[in-house]
């Protein structure tokens, strides 16, 4: 029996039970049979869990199928049916029926939750004019409006489309409160990952359960959905929304603990009729009737009790569901890799160990095996950043991360019985899945954007009056869909300000560099920073939306150019930021530009001890530098000047610099043609041990030894107008961003096609590592956005924006 069914029986229940103080959890898994010999009379939810191979009637014994075979008899007292029917209004009290029909049941607050308007002429929940709740009205007792969240396993976004034919409830939830075009599930898109990233608001890495199924190296155990391990509490990191509560003076309890404040329900469908059916079926219409139906008993329920005003309701699916079919399967064993030599976690993603513990390598590795294959192989490490999906040692250190409706097993296995599944990248649309607010708590009538499933936790402690522990979300990033938001986000505080770089002292110096056309250190010292000069920096063409904070400690000045600005880091030797706008060209016949000469000069206004040396690039044969601000969009001879500098340059890989010339000579071009202009921030990342965080600068220094640090990544942070009539520095309205964060690496087999020209392959590769803003504020210490015409909430639902490059369709 699903969860689905215990809310049927039990709608007038949960709701009788909402003036409490305590916290109530309901999970289900796929576990298997045990026993249903003996009985449950006597026995209902009995606190002592039965061993083995006695039956069940304790709470989680429909989570394993082991209750007795008449738990539902006398615990769930499912004789009665769920609802009233016509003969049934005015019965005879029958203490064994789940709900009653009778005369007295108002009074004794057991009614079935249609008998009002069956039996007494009153109209249901969904037939209801919207109203906007203009504040809770609660029972006396009430210390707060309680919260209900219902999440339905599978609910793909595009369901909703289906609309009143099929789901009228959930249709004037939508209608009536407060809905996102689609919430975003964390990767990987399967269920017990992304059921605990609601409760806690952290990605999967985080928080622990990085699958449904998986291994720990140092328990030497394995968790799945039909084992007894998944029950031991030392599988579960973080604090989920229960815990919580508890910790701040709320009682938590389990689902046959009365008086709770918050009510989480999980429903296994629509997600077992989606594997079975795929997407597309129209026999999905049935159960997702039977979906709506419970969450229409749930409001009729509500509002028989008089409660519809002031609970709190979230209805929230954990994942979408993609069309697959085992015809469309990659098998290792046609690989040149000996499959019986590693261990394979299977289907929408593959997760591969060595099977010898001992061994601390495997064969395949992150590199092509076959230009027409259907996933990519990865080191963790080497996984696009926004997944999140890299620090813990559950993960597997080989990751094959598969093209949608693509599975990936060891052998043929001979037989196939699905049409759906789920798992895969959860940028792609078929993960999305919904998110619905209703209540006294909620927006009325409103859409806020779209998000990801980390952000809900702080929603749902704030409207339980929670302070929310440690988190992944960003917390009051999702404002907006609350009238009276209890959290108001502030900007941090910058913690190291620039220091102004000094020319008046400076001299010039030998770093091994050559160009053309040298030109004396005087003439440099203008060319560099003349204050007179007509082209003295305009910080609001280059840093048009503020210039970013350090928050870290460090020393660093600001170097000002005529086309560009730099936040230089005397530890690093480079800069951290560079920022510079890209105007749309003018439609006219322009110049043949000259070619870009790879020269770089030294920059008079740093010190050498911290400055690149031109001889450690020349001495280093697997690397060479690359420019921060391109020198191919420089239009002036002072431009070129500054571009040149050895201040501009990072370390950069030869094959890299293939992906960051197309990037910077044709892309942020052709981006600021579309967008009427361009801003960018640019610059490199350090996070040697991939946890998702900026390496301490002792922590860098000790990757690098006595060699120039060399990033692991370089971000791009591309921002314009949402308003294509204005430009991005005179923008006075919301903004557009896309981000990309690019792994650092000696090659390029990531791409199939990097022996192709590069206009074949390197936009491709460049919308696989798009990222949010919050993951390279994160991951560079920086703020970003910090003077801007927005709103703060505003600004931080821009930081957690992710461009998905996705159809919608």
């Amino acid at each position: 029996a699903s969860m689905v069914s215990i809310l049927r029986t039990h709608p007038w229940t949960l709701c009788q039970s909402l003036v409490g103080v305590s916290v109530c959890l309901v999970t289900l898994s796929d576990s298997l049979w045990v026993s249903s010999a003996g009985s449950c009379k006597g026995r209902c939810f009995e606190l002592e869990e039965a061993l083995p191979p006695g039956c069940r009637c304790d709470n989680l014994c429909k989570t394993y199928y082991s209750c007795c075979s008449d738990f539902d008899e006398h615990c769930l007292k499912t004789a009665g049916s769920f609802e009233c029917s016509e003969d049934r209004c005015g019965e005879t009290r029958n203490d064994d029926h789940a709900c009653h029909c009778s005369e007295d049941c108002l009074a004794r607050g057991d009614c079935c939750t249609n008998y009002k308007a069956l039996c007494k002429g009153d109209t249901k929940w969904v037939d209801d004019e919207c109203e906007e709740i203009t504040g809770p009205e609660c029972p006396a007792g009430f210390i707060r409006p309680p919260l209900i969240m219902l999440s339905v396993d599978g609910f793909r976004d595009s369901y909703m489309k289906k609309g009143k034919a099929v789901i009228p409830n959930m249709e004037k939830l939508r209608t009536c409160g407060t809905h996102a075009p689609y919430m975003r599930p964390v990767y990987p898109s399967k269920t017990f990952p992304n059921l605990y990233t609601l409760a806690t608001g952290l990605y999967p890495e985080s928080h622990g359960i990085v699958g449904n199924s998986m291994h720990d190296p140092v328990f030497d155990a394995n968790f799945s959905l039909r084992g007894r391990e998944k029950l031991n509490h030392r599988w579960w990191g973080g604090q989920p929304i229960w815990i919580t509560a508890e910790k701040q003076g709320v009682k938590a309890g389990t689902f046959f603990w009365p008086w709770p404040y918050v009510y989480a329900v999980h429903s296994e469908q629509p997600d077992t009729f989606g594997h079975r059916l795929g997407p597309f079926s129209n026999e999905l219409d049935n159960p997702l009737r039977e979906i709506d139906n419970v969450i229409g008993q749930l409001m009729n329920g509500l509002k028989q009790m008089n409660l519809h005003r002031c609970v709190n309701v979230i209805v929230v699916g954990d994942h979408g569901m993609e069309e697959a079919h085992c015809e469309r399967t990659e098998f290792l064993s046609t690989y040149p890799v000996n499959v019986d030599e590693i261990n394979l976690i299977p289907g929408s993603l593959g997760r591969i160990r060595a099977r010898d513990p001992k061994s601390t390598t495997c064969e395949l590795h992150s590199t092509c095996k076959m230009p027409t294959q259907h996933f990519k192989p990865y080191l963790k490490q080497h996984l696009p950043k926004r997944l999140h999906y890299a620090n813990n040692r559950r993960i597997e250190d080989v990751h094959l991360l598969m093209e949608r409706k693509w599975h990936i097993a060891k052998r043929n296995p001979g037989r196939c019985g699905f049409f759906g599944d789920h798992g895969f990248d959860n940028k792609i649309t078929s993960m999305r899945t919904i998110f619905l607010g209703y209540g006294p708590s909620f927006m009325f009538q409103t859409k806020v954007a779209e998000f990801e499933s980390i952000e809900l936790y702080n929603v749902m402690c704030d409207l339980l009056g929670l302070t929310p522990a440690p988190n992944n979300g960003t917390h009051g990033s999702l404002n907006d869909m609350l009238k009276a938001p209890p959290f108001t986000p502030t900007m941090p505080e910058e913690v190291t300000p620039p220091t102004s770089s000094d020319t008046s002292s400076a001299t010039t110096y030998d770093l091994g560099c050559s160009c053309d056309n040298e030109v004396s250190g005087e003439v440099m010292r203008q060319l560099i920073y003349d204050p007179q000069s007509e082209t003295t920096i305009d910080n609001a063409t280059h840093l048009p939306f503020g210039r970013p904070a350090v928050l870290f400690q460090t020393t660093y000045s600001l170097l000002l150019h005529s086309d560009f600005i730099s936040g230089y880091s005397q530890e690093l030797s480079m800069p951290l930021w560079t920022s510079f706008t890209v105007p749309k060209q003018v439609v006219m016949p322009l110049p043949e530009p000259e070619p870009v000469i790879e020269c770089v000069r030294a920059d008079m206004r740093v010190a050498l001890e911290h400055s690149q040396a031109c001889t450690t690039y020349s001495q280093d044969t697997d690397g060479s530098y690359g420019f921060l601000y391109p020198p191919e969009l420089a239009m002036s001879s002072e431009s070129k000047y500054d571009a040149s500098l050895i201040t501009n340059t990072v370390p950069m890989y030869p094959a890299f610099k293939k992906v960051w010339r197309y990037l910077q000579g044709t892309l942020l071009k052709r981006y600021a043609e579309e967008n009427n202009g361009i801003n960018v921030v640019t610059g490199p990342i350090f996070d040697n041990n991939y946890d998702g965080h900026r390496d301490s600068t002792v922590k860098i220094k000790e990757y690098a030894g006595v060699s120039a640090p060399v990033p692991t990544h370089y971000y791009v942070v591309i921002t314009n107008c949402q308003d294509v009539n204005q430009t991005a520095e005179a923008c006075d309205g919301p903004l557009n961003v896309f981000s990309f964060l690019l792994p650092h690496r000696s090659d390029n087999d990531e791409s199939c096609k990097s022996s192709d020209d590069e206009s074949q392959w390197v936009e491709e590769l460049l919308m696989l590592h798009t990222a949010r803003v919050r993951d390279v504020e994160i991951l560079t210490g920086l703020d970003m956005y910090r003077s801007t015409t927005l709103n703060y909430t505003q600004t931080l639902s821009l930081k957690t924006f992710l461009h998905t490059f996705e159809s919608d369709t």
